[in-house]
């Protein structure tokens, strides 16, 4: 995949989109930067959660920012590369590093009281530009081998790749499987916690 704004994300819960409120995350978000609990260069916090069914609480970075969003009305998180700098064979095996990494840091957050649980078994992918390519049949096609490619790695069972949206949306990818192994268990079938990328902290 010769492009490098991509995004993943992970759904939560359904019980956790209903107790779940936006405002705890400016907090966590903000000790996460203060902590360097992420091995990239994080520097600030926006605070969208005002708007319904918006981008909700994002930690912006150097390379890449992260939304625990309400997007289309579920919760969840979602990891936005903004730069590159790694090899186009290794973006998306980084990018779901990343997205899963951070998942499980929120799973074990102590301040959300073992609220928030992600669902492994569903996955979003969006490539985050259009003049790279559009929501289209030709473009899903060309990326969906690379999607089925990751979806092999994180997934022992059958799974599904399926285009959303319209032609007017980013091309979108889901990944869909009723045989997801837990969150960690697909972290280290990612590769582990992601290592540092100079692209991401200089």
């Amino acid at each position: 995949m010769d492009a490098h704004k991509l995004q993943l994300k992970i759904f939560a819960e359904p019980a956790a989109t209903a107790e779940l409120t936006l405002d705890p995350f400016i907090v966590i978000f903000h000790r996460w930067i203060k902590e360097r609990l992420l091995p990239e260069l994080v520097i600030d916090v926006a605070n969208y959660a005002h708007v319904p069914n918006g981008p909700g609480v994002v930690l912006i970075g150097h390379g890449s920012d992260y939304f625990i969003d309400r997007l289309d009305g579920r919760l969840g998180l979602m990891s936005s590369r903004k730069r590159a700098g790694l090899a186009p064979a290794e973006r998306l095996t980084d990018l779901a590093r990343r997205t899963l990494h951070a998942a499980a840091l929120l799973e074990r957050e102590p301040s959300l009281g073992g609220k928030l649980r992600f669902r492994p078994g569903e996955l979003l992918f969006r490539l985050n530009d259009r003049l790279a390519a559009g929501n289209t049949d030709a473009a899903f096609a060309a990326l969906k081998p690379e999607i089925e490619e990751l979806g092999k790695r994180l997934y022992a069972g059958p799974f599904e790749v399926t285009r959303v949206g319209g032609p007017k949306d980013l091309l979108s990818l889901r990944i869909t499987s009723n045989a997801a192994a837990p969150l960690g268990t697909l972290l280290e079938r990612a590769g582990g916690p992601p290592a540092a990328d100079a692209s991401l902290v200089a």
